[in-house]
Protein backbone atom coordinates (compact mmCIF):
# COMPACT_ATOMS: atom_id res chain seq x y z
CA UNK A 1 0.00 0.00 0.00
CA UNK A 2 1.28 2.93 -0.93
CA UNK A 3 0.59 6.48 0.98
CA UNK A 4 -0.11 9.87 -0.62
CA UNK A 5 -0.49 13.38 1.14
CA UNK A 6 -3.06 16.29 -0.62
CA UNK A 7 -2.90 19.69 0.71
CA UNK A 8 -4.51 22.72 -0.45
CA UNK A 9 -7.34 25.17 -0.32
CA UNK A 10 -11.29 24.41 -1.61
CA UNK A 11 -9.71 23.55 -5.37
CA UNK A 12 -7.71 20.28 -3.74
CA UNK A 13 -11.17 19.24 -1.46
CA UNK A 14 -12.99 19.41 -4.63
CA UNK A 15 -10.66 17.15 -6.49
CA UNK A 16 -9.24 14.89 -3.78
CA UNK A 17 -11.92 12.07 -3.68
CA UNK A 18 -11.58 11.75 -7.34
CA UNK A 19 -7.88 11.49 -7.09
CA UNK A 20 -8.22 8.77 -4.85
CA UNK A 21 -10.65 7.20 -7.49
CA UNK A 22 -7.77 7.51 -10.46
CA UNK A 23 -4.87 6.07 -7.89
CA UNK A 24 -6.65 2.96 -7.17
CA UNK A 25 -7.39 0.64 -4.51
CA UNK A 26 -3.27 0.27 -4.01
CA UNK A 27 -3.18 4.14 -2.77
CA UNK A 28 -4.11 5.34 0.34
CA UNK A 29 -4.63 9.00 0.15
CA UNK A 30 -4.23 10.89 3.12
CA UNK A 31 -5.59 14.82 3.23
CA UNK A 32 -7.04 17.67 5.80
CA UNK A 33 -10.86 17.57 6.26
CA UNK A 34 -10.77 21.51 6.38
CA UNK A 35 -9.35 23.90 3.77
CA UNK A 36 -5.38 24.44 4.53
CA UNK A 37 -6.39 28.38 3.50
CA UNK A 38 -3.66 30.31 3.00
CA UNK A 39 0.58 28.98 3.06
CA UNK A 40 1.16 30.45 6.32
CA UNK A 41 -2.04 28.40 7.64
CA UNK A 42 -0.87 24.86 5.07
CA UNK A 43 2.66 25.10 7.52
CA UNK A 44 1.14 25.77 10.95
CA UNK A 45 -1.54 23.11 9.99
CA UNK A 46 0.57 20.52 9.20
CA UNK A 47 2.04 19.48 12.90
CA UNK A 48 -1.52 18.71 14.12
CA UNK A 49 -2.63 17.17 10.30
CA UNK A 50 0.29 14.64 10.53
CA UNK A 51 -0.03 13.51 14.50
CA UNK A 52 -3.50 13.32 13.95
CA UNK A 53 -2.88 10.68 10.59
CA UNK A 54 -0.49 8.99 13.26
CA UNK A 55 2.62 9.93 11.36
CA UNK A 56 2.67 7.50 8.51
CA UNK A 57 4.95 7.36 5.97
CA UNK A 58 4.51 9.28 2.89
CA UNK A 59 5.61 7.88 -1.04
CA UNK A 60 4.40 11.25 -2.52
CA UNK A 61 3.13 14.53 -1.50
CA UNK A 62 1.37 16.98 -3.72
CA UNK A 63 0.34 20.57 -2.05
CA UNK A 64 -0.98 23.95 -3.37
CA UNK A 65 -1.69 27.31 -1.46
CA UNK A 66 -2.21 30.77 -3.12
CA UNK A 67 -5.91 32.37 -3.83
CA UNK A 68 -5.83 32.76 -0.35
CA UNK A 69 -2.87 34.51 -0.20
CA UNK A 70 -3.95 36.43 -3.67
CA UNK A 71 -7.07 37.55 -2.08
CA UNK A 72 -7.39 41.24 -1.28
CA UNK A 73 -9.56 41.35 1.96
CA UNK A 74 -8.04 44.28 4.06
CA UNK A 75 -9.13 47.91 3.95
CA UNK A 76 -5.93 48.63 2.40
CA UNK A 77 -6.87 46.65 0.15
CA UNK A 78 -3.46 45.39 -0.35
CA UNK A 79 -2.74 41.39 -1.89
CA UNK A 80 -2.91 39.86 1.75
CA UNK A 81 0.20 37.50 1.73
CA UNK A 82 3.16 39.66 0.15
CA UNK A 83 5.59 37.97 -2.15
CA UNK A 84 8.55 37.82 -0.31
CA UNK A 85 6.18 36.23 2.47
CA UNK A 86 4.76 33.66 -0.13
CA UNK A 87 8.09 32.45 -1.12
CA UNK A 88 9.30 31.96 2.40
CA UNK A 89 6.13 30.38 3.64
CA UNK A 90 6.11 28.02 0.75
CA UNK A 91 10.64 27.25 1.19
CA UNK A 92 9.49 26.28 4.74
CA UNK A 93 6.10 24.37 4.02
CA UNK A 94 8.94 22.71 1.58
CA UNK A 95 11.09 21.16 4.47
CA UNK A 96 8.66 20.49 6.49
CA UNK A 97 7.13 18.40 3.46
CA UNK A 98 10.97 17.17 3.31
CA UNK A 99 10.85 16.16 6.61
CA UNK A 100 7.52 13.63 5.99
CA UNK A 101 8.59 12.69 2.18
CA UNK A 102 11.78 12.82 -0.71
CA UNK A 103 8.75 13.02 -3.58
CA UNK A 104 7.38 16.27 -3.46
CA UNK A 105 4.96 17.86 -6.11
CA UNK A 106 3.92 21.44 -5.85
CA UNK A 107 0.68 22.35 -7.92
CA UNK A 108 0.72 26.28 -9.49
CA UNK A 109 -2.31 28.74 -8.45
CA UNK A 110 -5.21 28.18 -10.53
CA UNK A 111 -6.35 31.32 -12.62
CA UNK A 112 -9.68 33.13 -12.03
CA UNK A 113 -12.65 33.28 -15.03
CA UNK A 114 -14.12 36.13 -17.31
CA UNK A 115 -16.72 36.15 -14.08
CA UNK A 116 -14.26 38.20 -12.03
CA UNK A 117 -14.77 41.38 -14.38
CA UNK A 118 -19.17 41.24 -13.43
CA UNK A 119 -18.09 41.12 -9.59
CA UNK A 120 -18.68 44.17 -7.47
CA UNK A 121 -15.18 45.28 -6.54
CA UNK A 122 -15.61 46.81 -3.37
CA UNK A 123 -13.87 46.15 0.65
CA UNK A 124 -16.71 47.26 2.08
CA UNK A 125 -14.65 50.16 2.63
CA UNK A 126 -16.78 53.07 4.77
CA UNK A 127 -14.98 55.79 2.64
CA UNK A 128 -17.49 56.99 -0.08
CA UNK A 129 -16.12 56.28 -3.24
CA UNK A 130 -13.04 53.91 -2.37
CA UNK A 131 -12.62 51.93 -5.38
CA UNK A 132 -10.48 49.27 -3.74
CA UNK A 133 -11.11 46.20 -4.42
CA UNK A 134 -12.46 42.98 -2.34
CA UNK A 135 -11.27 39.37 -2.28
CA UNK A 136 -10.52 39.03 -6.69
CA UNK A 137 -9.50 41.80 -8.71
CA UNK A 138 -10.42 41.90 -12.56
CA UNK A 139 -9.38 39.00 -14.59
CA UNK A 140 -6.74 40.38 -16.18
CA UNK A 141 -5.23 41.97 -13.05
CA UNK A 142 -5.89 39.13 -11.05
CA UNK A 143 -4.47 36.24 -13.16
CA UNK A 144 -1.21 38.49 -13.67
CA UNK A 145 -0.93 38.39 -9.94
CA UNK A 146 -1.35 34.54 -9.94
CA UNK A 147 1.02 34.20 -13.27
CA UNK A 148 3.58 36.33 -10.86
CA UNK A 149 3.53 34.25 -7.95
CA UNK A 150 3.64 30.63 -9.69
CA UNK A 151 6.74 31.84 -11.36
CA UNK A 152 8.78 33.12 -8.57
CA UNK A 153 7.17 30.14 -6.65
CA UNK A 154 7.90 27.27 -9.81
CA UNK A 155 11.78 28.52 -9.44
CA UNK A 156 11.86 28.34 -5.78
CA UNK A 157 11.05 25.19 -5.44
CA UNK A 158 12.19 23.89 -8.84
CA UNK A 159 15.89 24.60 -6.99
CA UNK A 160 15.11 22.40 -4.38
CA UNK A 161 14.18 19.47 -6.54
CA UNK A 162 10.38 19.43 -6.05
CA UNK A 163 8.52 18.85 -9.17
CA UNK A 164 5.94 21.29 -10.72
CA UNK A 165 2.84 20.58 -11.47
CA UNK A 166 0.97 22.96 -13.90
CA UNK A 167 -2.87 23.30 -13.24
CA UNK A 168 -2.84 26.84 -14.18
CA UNK A 169 -1.99 25.44 -17.46
CA UNK A 170 -4.86 22.64 -17.50
CA UNK A 171 -7.34 25.54 -16.62
CA UNK A 172 -6.07 27.95 -18.85
CA UNK A 173 -6.29 25.59 -21.61
CA UNK A 174 -10.52 26.57 -21.81
CA UNK A 175 -11.37 28.14 -18.69
CA UNK A 176 -15.33 29.33 -20.09
CA UNK A 177 -15.33 25.33 -20.11
CA UNK A 178 -13.21 24.72 -16.68
CA UNK A 179 -14.08 27.38 -14.27
CA UNK A 180 -17.35 27.62 -12.79
CA UNK A 181 -19.71 30.40 -12.62
CA UNK A 182 -17.95 32.32 -9.43
CA UNK A 183 -14.88 32.98 -11.61
CA UNK A 184 -12.54 31.25 -9.32
CA UNK A 185 -13.81 27.67 -8.68
CA UNK A 186 -13.53 25.08 -11.10
CA UNK A 187 -16.18 23.42 -13.21
CA UNK A 188 -17.41 19.48 -13.05
CA UNK A 189 -15.11 19.28 -16.16
CA UNK A 190 -12.86 21.44 -14.52
CA UNK A 191 -12.63 19.18 -11.75
CA UNK A 192 -12.03 16.23 -14.38
CA UNK A 193 -9.33 17.70 -15.72
CA UNK A 194 -7.59 18.51 -12.25
CA UNK A 195 -8.28 15.48 -11.22
CA UNK A 196 -7.01 13.48 -14.19
CA UNK A 197 -3.50 16.08 -13.91
CA UNK A 198 -2.79 15.64 -10.75
CA UNK A 199 -3.25 12.03 -10.41
CA UNK A 200 -0.79 11.72 -13.38
CA UNK A 201 2.07 13.78 -11.65
CA UNK A 202 1.76 11.50 -8.23
CA UNK A 203 1.72 8.31 -10.35
CA UNK A 204 5.16 8.74 -11.87
CA UNK A 205 6.48 8.91 -8.67
CA UNK A 206 4.83 5.80 -7.38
Amino acid sequence: MKNVLLVGDSIRLMYQSRVAELLGDGVRVFAPDENCRYTKYALWGMYSWYEGWGCPAFDVIHWNTGIWDLHRCTADGMIFTPLDEYLEYNRRLAIQMESYCKDLIWATITPGGRQLDEKKKTNYSLKEGDTRVYLCDYTDVWNGDVRRYNAACSELLSRRGIRIDDLYGVISADPDRFISEDGIHPSPDGVEALSQKVASEIKKLL
